[in-house]
């Protein structure tokens, strides 16, 4: 209650993505305070059942989305909030400083948000220094993913060097890895979907992976593949198949979507991705259609639209194994994440 009643409204008479900035740069300085950590950790422990899922053991179903922090500047803080795993990201081999501002706005009357962010963050090396330092996998109690992108000035047809680059960057910190094609932020991203790069694509990060285990002597850490919510049918059953094809382990659904749903097409809306409630019926759509494709045998990720405990419960009812969270962490804070959590059912178990 205090959040909404207190903090929640000041943070929300500020610019959308200042407010952004000064939440992430205070859970930063608590990343920092073990004292604080550790008696947060205490209340914030969800005594769910630990759900198993490609290789990984995850200690609830409720994970922090790619997005909230692309640097990795707080993740022992997200792990103290209740969060059973961490994706930070999206990165780029390269430093970039993403779109022009204004780029983050709030739609609070639907509660979501719409951002063209633009993959802003501060590249492969830095983040790889300071999760190294930071939140290393001796001492994290969840499994932190990295969500890697393409650099803004990279050609299509050079895409996969930038996937290679980041995952040979970051690999040795991850316990997953996913390869973000689907973000709308970043213009022609998405045609890494269309067939005649998806293949490709595919098929040589496949490889990739093989000569990185090679040379490393090490097993790849699994990796997913996060898809777009605006997708026909027909195109996501290319994707997926493709996807199980060339050995990733899972895919995310979904990322934002350009496509708003009929009862906001009269508002005007500003140019991006919409995250949050109104994207909730497009996400579910598209993983029941996944868990149906697949038997239910190739995991699912949930993300898009969660804002309670029935949504939540609707993403796991149509196939996901395991949730992430993002536009209602902003409307619910910090506590969110543990609520959800201590809130869900059991959840099936993946090998």
């Amino acid at each position: 209650m205090i959040y909404k009643n207190l903090l929640r409204p000041i943070l929300f008479s500020l610019d959308a993505e200042h407010a952004h900035e000064i939440g992430s740069g205070s859970l930063a300085i608590l990343s920092g305070v073990s004292p604080v950590i550790s008696v947060m950790r205490k209340f914030t422990h969800s005594s769910q059942q630990p759900v198993k899922a490609f290789g990984l053991q995850f200690p609830n179903t409720i994970g922090q989305a790619a997005g909230l922090d692309k640097d990795g500047m707080f993740p022992r803080a997200s792990e103290a909030l209740g969060f059973g795993h961490i994706e930070v990201g999206t990165v780029t081999p390269l430093p970039q400083p993403g779109n022009e501002k204004p780029r983050l706005f709030r739609l609070k009357d639907d509660s979501a948000l719409v951002n063209r962010m633009g993959f802003n963050n501060l590249g492969a090396d830095a983040l790889h220094q300071r999760i190294s330092t930071s939140y290393p996998k001796t001492k994290r109690r969840v499994p932190l993913g990295i969500n890697l992108g393409k650099g803004k000035q990279t050609r299509l047809s050079d895409a996969l060097n930038d996937y290679c680059n980041g995952f040979d960057s970051l690999a040795d910190l991850a316990d997953y890895v996913t390869i973000n094609i689907s973000s709308p932020n970043t213009a022609d991203l998405r045609k890494l979907q269309e067939s005649e790069y998806l293949e490709p694509l595919l098929k040589g990060f496949k490889d990739h992976r093989l000569k990185w285990s090679q040379l490393n002597n090490l097993p790849s850490p699994p990796c997913l593949l996060k898809i777009s919510p605006d997708e026909s049918f027909k195109k996501l059953e290319t994707i997926v198949t493709k996807a199980i094809e060339h050995n990733f382990d899972g895919v995310i659904a979904c990322n934002t979507s350009i496509n708003p749903p009929l009862s906001m097409q009269s508002k005007k809306l500003p140019q991006g991705g919409i995250s949050g409630k109104p994207i909730e019926k497009r996400s579910n759509d598209a993983i029941r259609f996944i868990a149906r494709l697949t038997n239910n045998k190739f995991p699912i990720i949930g993300s898009g639209g969660i804002h309670d405990l029935e949504s939540a419960q609707r993403k796991l009812d149509a196939g996901a194994i395991l949730l992430q969270i993002y536009t209602s962490f902003i409307y619910e804070g910090p506590l969110w994440p543990s609520r959800l959590a201590k809130g869900m059912p059991l959840a099936k178990a993946w090998t």
